[in-house]
């Protein structure tokens, strides 16, 4: 049995969401975060994959509970009926062993699909961290922040301010205004 899922984010509401680069609130129904321009369908559809993975395990674990079962219910028919050779038993038991066999090739099915799933996931993973490394950093300056404390945030290492600096054109870091937008690029 094979499952296509349409890719949406995991709450249907996702006005509530913040920007995962910027942590910009109040999104609304953008695509694409006001503030870094970040584009959000990707993280929409990660959302999207991670919910339809978390289904599918529920359905595999499922499916494996309903195997164990049908096969409990077989043996236990098969135990009930062993009083001698009947021709009623045997299709009992030939019927049990069909059910047995389509939940074995459905449980194959599920587990097609979740690896299927996970490879989606390890894709999209890996092109949630391309970007992530390639686009730079749009940092809205909030009050008491210094260019040191910028660098040390976004870049790791505080002494790395006269790059932000100099990406900005700003040629004296002691005066740098609340609310300005300042360009990081990695």
């Amino acid at each position: 049995m094979l499952y296509i899922y349409k890719l949406q984010p995991r709450n249907q509401n996702h006005y509530n969401m913040n920007c995962p680069i910027c942590d910009y609130k109040e999104l609304g129904d953008a695509l694409n975060c006001p503030s870094c321009n970040a584009d959000l369908s990707v993280f929409l559809a990660l959302d999207a994959v991670e919910e339809s993975m978390q289904k599918q395990r529920k359905r595999t674990i499922l499916f494996i509970i309903l195997f164990f079962i049908a096969l409990m219910a077989c043996f236990a028919i098969y135990m009930l009926f062993t009083s001698g050779p009947d021709k009623a038993n045997d299709e009992k038991l030939l019927a049990c062993t069909a059910e047995l066999q389509l939940v074995k090739a459905e449980n194959q099915d599920l587990q097609t699909s979740l690896a299927t799933a996970e490879e989606e996931n390890k894709k999209l993973m890996e092109v949630k961290e391309e970007k992530a490394k390639n686009e730079p950093i749009t940092h809205v300056i909030k009050d008491g922040e210094s260019l040191y404390v910028i660098a040390r945030e976004h870049l790791g290492n505080g002494d790395l301010w006269p790059k932000i600096a100099a990406d900005n054109g700003i040629e004296n870091p002691d005066i740098i205004i609340t609310g300005n937008e300042l360009i990081i690029n990695k």
